[in-house]
């Protein structure tokens, strides 16, 4: 279906300076599931106190649901709206067939008031077996014939790396290994996968016992009382695990398992492939806490309930499928996340957005809250940490500390970075009280060093590669970030916030937010060094934003979280 929307907006608050823009979203409803999708909008003007927006993109109807995606239910398209601070619904629109172009003959279409109703043809799906079959039979015999024509072409792909490897022919840069055989070897499967047009390569050969092993462990029974808890992000029991954990640790009815490494299959060795898998098909509960790639090349089965207990707070910088033709979204085709029986959110308002970046359906999202953030509940954890940091940093006490962290820029761990220069630590510290000090924390994914004149090496120290950001906040006065989502812990301690956004416009158009930065973010924005400087002298934080902030993210402040999360986990259980 490709859909094609314009529209205007008129609206007092709108003018030249505002970067806000409206977003659409295409709420699909069968019954069972719902599926929210955002709408591409690619033009947007603002003139003369109107907002003018267009776009037009092309969607797959028969990716839309994943739970009930062989019950081809009928299904309803309604359109989402919000702009600014205001959000609906299922909105009243005017539809004509223009707006639209239908180009699959798999679905009846109707027009029902505000929204299209689609009646899927089951027939036309649902093929005659005989036609498959030939159509199966005709590809396999065609990929049969590409390999073998392949394996024919050895010799000369042989030949071919030789001279390519001697320097008669110069040696794409793609194969820069140091290992001159395993070039070598690299450059002879690259050819031969060209032409056999299949990958050939240690990585598919481990996806491909992967999903087999998977297959064999399947004949087991599940046990009914087993739990596994996988991460790519720890390789010890932390974070939301910890509190999960420490809860039911002390159950002799469970079963419980961890798998805590960062390796996807490209680095698991053939005993973490049948550990995973085994664990997998057994397990009657799989916890996770990040994206788990290989969880998505398998079907989990029916009895089995996935659980992803995401690390994040709140709802800030957009993701997943929300990113749809942003650079690195996700398409449209993947699976990834689709197969969650449950995410546990910090509120009800996060739960459209993570719907929506998900792929899956709002009642699938439960707003429990966070587990790790009962400790900003803790008054005893808290004394502790504040001990613990000013044993180790004597000449901190005293001080009124700044926290700087900002996010990095980028959009994978390979490419990640901050523009160090954007913050001059010296032109800071000579520009502020001497009373105060900072605390550098970049986020992992940035290598880039801060420097720190040795003038202020008793202000300043860098705390990047250590201690848990969490626990600094407890010691915190003033924090210093840009679009991260510290945001939202620190929220919960109503600690002042400058915003220092210097790419916001930019940012905006590459990643984007789930909300409007300008008006919900919870303390001064500032677009340049200048700017800060002078919030923290006239200690202008814009703190009275903090409380609604927190309220819309957080439905419950009380320590418990974990005990509501472990309750889930138990009725799965049970179920």
């Amino acid at each position: 279906m490709t859909l094609t929307i314009m529209g205007t907006i008129t609206d007092d608050v709108i003018n030249s300076k505002l970067v806000s823009n409206p977003k659409l979203v295409l709420h699909f409803d069968n019954g069972i599931e719902d599926r929210r999708i955002p709408f591409v909008i690619s033009n947007v003007i603002h003139t003369d106190g109107k907002c003018y927006f267009s776009g037009r993109y092309k969607y797959r109807l028969d990716l839309l649901f994943w739970k009930t995606r062989a019950d081809f239910l009928p299904f309803d398209m309604y359109l989402n709206f919000s702009f600014i601070d205001h959000y609906e619904e299922k909105i009243d629109v005017d539809l004509t067939p223009e707006e639209f172009v239908f180009e699959s003959k798999k679905f009846y279409v109707q027009q029902k008031g505000n929204h299209y109703h689609f009646i899927p043809d089951k027939k036309v799906i649902n093929c005659s077996p005989f036609r498959r079959f030939i159509v199966n039979f005709f590809f396999k015999l065609l990929k049969f014939l590409q390999y073998m024509i392949a394996i024919g072409m050895l010799p000369i792909f042989f030949f071919d790396a030789i001279l390519h490897f001697t320097g008669v022919l110069r040696l794409p840069a793609r194969f820069n290994d140091e290992s001159q055989s395993k070039r070598f070897v690299a450059y002879m499967l690259w050819r031969f996968s060209r032409v056999a047009r299949c990958r050939v390569s240690l990585w598919t050969f481990k996806r491909w016992m992967f999903k087999r092993s998977y297959g064999f462990f399947k004949m087991f029974k599940i046990k009914k009382n087993k739990i596994t808890f996988i991460s790519l992000r720890r390789n010890d029991i932390s974070g939301n695990f910890a509190f999960v954990y420490d809860k039911i640790k002390d159950d002799k009815n469970l079963d419980i398992h961890f798998i805590l490494n960062e390796h996807t299959i490209s680095f698991m060795t053939f005993s973490e492939i049948f550990d995973f898998t085994k664990s997998c098909a057994t397990s009657k509960i799989i916890v996770l806490d990040e994206f788990t790639p290989m969880i998505h090349y398998i079907q989990l089965r029916k009895e089995t309930k996935l659980i992803q207990l995401w690390h994040a707070c709140g709802a800030f910088k957009t993701f997943g499928f929300t990113r749809l033709s942003k650079p690195k979204g996700s398409p449209q085709t993947t699976k990834n996340h689709r197969s969650y029986d449950y995410v546990t959110v910090s509120s009800t308002y996060c739960k459209k957005c993570h719907s929506e970046g998900f792929g899956i359906a709002t009642n699938n999202i439960v707003a429990t809250g966070i587990p790790r953030t009962d400790v900003f509940f803790d008054e005893e954890y808290k004394f502790n940490a504040r001990m613990r940091f000013f044993d180790e940093h004597p000449e901190f006490i005293g001080k009124r500390i700044i926290l700087f962290a900002p996010t990095f820029r980028g959009n994978v761990k390979e490419t990640a970075f901050y523009p160090t220069e954007m913050f001059n630590v010296a032109k800071v510290c000579d520009s502020i009280p001497d009373d105060y000090a900072i605390i550098i924390k970049h986020h992992p994914f940035v290598n880039d060093v801060q420097p720190i004149p040795e003038k202020y090496a008793d202000r300043v120290i860098d705390l990047s590669e250590d201690t848990e950001l969490n626990d600094l906040l407890f010691i915190t006065d003033v924090i210093i970030t840009d679009y991260s989502s510290l945001v939202f812990e620190a929220s919960l301690l109503y600690i002042p916030m400058i915003f220092y956004a210097f790419d916001l416009q930019k940012y905006i158009k590459q990643r984007d937010f789930y909300f409007d930065f300008i008006k919900y973010v919870p303390g001064k924005i500032a677009h340049s060094q200048e700017e800060v400087i002078k919030a923290i002298n006239k200690e202008d934080f814009r703190t009275e934003r903090i409380g609604p902030f927190a309220d819309m993210f957080f439905d419950y402040r009380d320590g418990k979280s974990t005990d509501r999360v472990v309750r889930l986990i138990y009725d799965c259980l049970n179920g």
